[in-house]
């Protein structure tokens, strides 16, 4: 047993001296060359390379046999506190070093496992940060990160706590958490010689980000995502009250870097006080925007705001991808608030932008000079109530339903929102899976079904200029994300637990398989002896739940069994 900051961490049938551990062997240090340069066979960052491209190029799994795809092995793995209504699910993004495995469940539970063998999947270690279970809130943990022989992870509560890759021993663990309502989520992204995170919450608290020392925790820099008095963007919050202390736009998912530019790209959630922006007059800076950080010293480059204001909850914290085109950088991001942009990713210069989703309301549409709504007035920016084409979701104290004003489009989930978009550089297509709904209207604020009609969900393809290039339908939304391959394929799945495989370029369906359970977290493919694998972590957080909502309108034959939906922790395994 190995005692952690909460004295529960443990090891997994006392493997540290067994054979399970050598069976793996001891990989390699992960190098920062080799986080800039993965091998085909390995997953080694949260999207795979640092450009946010969540993309393989392995291709012994492909549109020609993808139909023999057949269930491996399984793992699974028991919650290490009971589930609520906003977490404890696996949104975690595997990691895969060498046949070594590591994976966070929704309580911030690291575990490594050896899926060398190609035909089973051992657990070496777990190591359990104590997570307290009367938390509350959101719990939910989207991963880790590999430098050396250390693997970083973050608590719910803010610790920063580096794990022996081998061994499962704590090294050090650094408490970061400044506000007792933050909490973290995301999987922290591992530079050279540096750690960056930052922490989520729609609660009041005044959201940042920061990076810190690979080696002790210390920290080398840190920027507030709410701009301050005096600061540059501070006049766009309230300049007669200290509400700024309390606005939000927190990081919830883990950004893309440019390690030629050292610039990071990252998405930032929306402003608080929730839906009412007579509370909150001005831009709400940097709240629903793009902020791209120098990684050296964590100053603001430059920052676009794709909601100014924001009025519906449309954070815009999913994936942003880096390209290029024509020798001119790019960056590209699916907003929850129903469009694709593309940027200039030098100078933040808007290029494109179009709705994505099929029913879009709370704007008339994006200038396309500025990317800003139509509908948006500048002279505002510093103090006003910008006037969109719907009103905002609440007129007062946020939930309460008598002061809920209109139905709103898209969902408030999106759009795409945390679940991870990808690029295929077969294809030249950026990719996302995406909930088609509205939300709201005629006093009903249900949490991700909302007012009258249901959610489904769409597969949307993009061109390098943001424009729509194919688009195919869901019957149930998504909510675990997707990942894209040299074979031609996209792996995504849905919440009615279907996982499926569809050609990248027709968008065709090619291969399925229904596994009982709402889906949140994203697949990975790796590959062990020469041999392909899709790995796919199960177990829904409750949120998805609510988009599961064949029971509320009572037309489907299998409505009492989608309604009887049991959660489950699994990792499951595909291979030919």
């Amino acid at each position: 047993m190995i005692l952690g900051r909460y004295g529960n961490t443990t090891l997994g049938v006392a493997l540290l001296a067994g054979t399970m551990l050598s069976a793996a062997g001891a990989s390699a240090q992960v190098t920062y060359d080799r986080l800039l340069n993965p091998e085909p066979e390995n997953w080694l960052t949260h999207n795979r390379t640092y450009d946010g491209h969540r993309y393989s190029p392995l291709d012994e799994i492909n549109t020609g046999n993808v139909g023999g795809l057949r269930l491996a092995f399984a793992l699974p793995l028991i919650p290490q506190i009971p589930p609520g209504p906003f977490g404890a699910g696996l949104q975690s993004t595997a990691l895969v070093d060498d046949g070594v495995m590591f994976i966070t469940d929704g309580a911030g539970v690291l575990y490594r496992i050896d899926v060398s063998s190609g035909e089973a999947a051992y657990i070496n270690w777990i190591m359990d940060p104590g997570t307290d279970p009367d938390t509350g809130g959101i719990i939910n943990n989207r991963g880790a990160a590999l430098l050396g022989d250390l693997v970083y992870s973050l608590t719910r509560d803010g610790y920063l706590t580096a794990t022996n890759a081998a061994t499962g021993e704590v090294a050090w663990d650094i408490a970061t958490q400044i506000d007792p309502d933050e909490y973290f989520t995301m999987a922290p992204l591992a530079l050279e010689d540096r750690i960056v995170f930052g922490p989520a919450g729609d609660a009041p608290m005044r959201g940042w980000m920061e990076a810190r020392s690979a080696d002790d925790g210390e920290q080398l820099w840190h920027f507030w995502t709410v701009a301050g008095p005096g600061e540059p963007g501070g006049e766009t919050w309230p300049s007669d009250s200290d509400i700024y202390l309390s606005g939000a736009s927190g990081l919830w998912t883990t950004g893309a870097y440019d390690p030629d530019t050292k610039r990071l790209y990252w998405g930032t959630a929306n402003p608080t006080p929730f839906g009412d922006p007579a509370l909150r007059p001005g831009d709400n800076l940097y709240s629903a925007s793009l902020i791209v950080i120098n990684s050296d010293t964590g100053a603001l480059e430059w920052y676009f705001q794709y909601t100014p204001q924001d009025q519906w909850d449309y954070d815009e914290i999913g994936s942003h991808q880096l390209y290029e085109v024509d020798g001119q950088a790019r960056v590209t991001h699916f907003g929850r608030n129903g469009f694709t942009y593309v940027l200039d990713a030098t100078t933040g210069e808007f290029i494109n932008g179009v709705p994505y989703v099929n029913e879009l309301n709370w704007t008339a549409g994006l200038d396309p000079k500025t990317g800003m709504p139509v509908e948006y007035d500048p002279a505002l920016a510093s103090g006003g109530i910008q006037e969109y084409a719907i009103a905002p979701l609440f007129r007062g104290e946020m939930g309460n339903a008598s002061d809920f004003v209109e139905r709103a489009c898209p969902n408030i989930q999106g759009g795409n929102n945390h679940w991870p978009t990808s690029f295929s550089e077969r294809t030249n297509l950026h990719y996302a899976t995406a909930i088609e709904g509205c939300w709201g209207g005629e006093g009903d604020i249900g949490f991700g079904i909302g007012g009258p009609g249901r959610t489904t969900g769409s597969i949307v393809a993009a061109d390098l200029d943001g424009n729509i290039a194919a688009k195919a339908d869901l019957p149930v939304a998504p909510y675990g994300g997707q990942l894209t391959t040299a074979g031609g394929l996209l792996f995504a799945s849905m919440t009615n637990g279907e996982f499926f495989a569809v050609d990248d370029t027709t968008l065709e369906t090619l291969w399925r398989i229904n596994l009982g359970t709402a889906i949140d977290g994203p697949p990975v493919t790796y590959s062990v002896g020469g041999k392909q694998y899709v790995a796919l972590p199960v177990g829904h957080s409750g949120q998805s739940s609510g988009l599961i909502n064949y029971p509320v309108l009572g037309d489907d034959p299998n409505a009492a069994s989608l309604a009887n939906m049991q959660r489950s922790w699994m990792l499951y395994f595909f291979t030919l």
